[in-house]
């Protein structure tokens, strides 16, 4: 039975040219069902997160679950600093071919060193297939121990919708296709106060935004939070 790291791991082509962002945004499986998300909507979307986690133009942007490195394509071609690590070899590869000369490394999400230091360090849309809270917990400390200013936990799944997003899951599928498909794959659903819990304590300014991409089925049941250091 395949679990999220394998599915993710899985052997990907890369292309012979420099792929543009749609192909990233498709490689990082931004391209199907309700989370499916094109090219202008993504864009105002990184620049809506630019704006809400205050990045400046020479910030440099460490991403947790980089893959391709769609969601930092965008701030590599403004002249930012850029970096990444992901438990996927090819994605790695792909974010290497797209963005050379930057930092990407294949590594487990767990476990980031805090050196060298990232201005701000994101991670989207991938706290959804981690193993356990616990696990989301030691990731949220090393993220917050890497960064010099900002980190912004982006497109968490919101536990109070995590029944209805569940049955909207399954609605999309025939009988029997979903415990075919997802069976084991299951997706971690967060408190809006997760966060600040695992933060207590620490010298932080703490802020929960609803997710906001144009045409993107999962809004509803997504938030975003960026954490200030000070």
């Amino acid at each position: 039975m395949a679990d999220w790291k394998e599915i993710w791991s899985r052997q990907r082509t890369i292309p012979e040219e420099k792929p543009d962002l749609e192909f990233l945004i498709e490689a990082d499986g931004f391209n199907s069902g309700a989370g499916k998300i094109g090219i202008s909507a993504w864009k105002n979307y990184t620049a809506h997160i630019s704006e809400i986690a205050d990045i400046r133009p020479k910030d440099a942007l460490f991403e947790v679950g980089s893959g391709s490195g769609a969601f930092l394509y965008d701030f590599y071609r403004k002249g930012h600093r850029v970096g990444g690590i992901d438990y996927s070899p090819s994605l790695i590869e792909l974010a290497d071919f797209v963005m050379p000369g930057m930092d990407f490394q294949v590594q487990e999400a767990i476990g980031l060193t805090p050196e060298p230091s990232f201005d701000v360090v994101v991670a989207n849309s991938v706290f959804q297939y981690f193993p356990s809270y616990e696990y989301a917990a030691e990731v949220i400390l090393d993220m917050y121990r890497k960064s010099e200013r900002i980190v912004a936990l982006l497109d968490l799944n919101d536990i109070r919708y995590a029944e209805e997003a569940l049955r909207i899951r399954k609605g999309a599928l025939s009988d029997g296709e979903y415990e075919k498909k997802y069976s084991g794959l299951d997706h971690l659903f967060y408190d809006r106060d997760f966060v600040s819990d695992v933060l207590k304590g620490k010298n932080a300014t703490i802020r929960v935004f609803d997710q906001q991409i144009e045409n993107y089925g999962n809004n509803k049941f997504r938030f975003n939070v960026v954490i200030e250091k000070w």
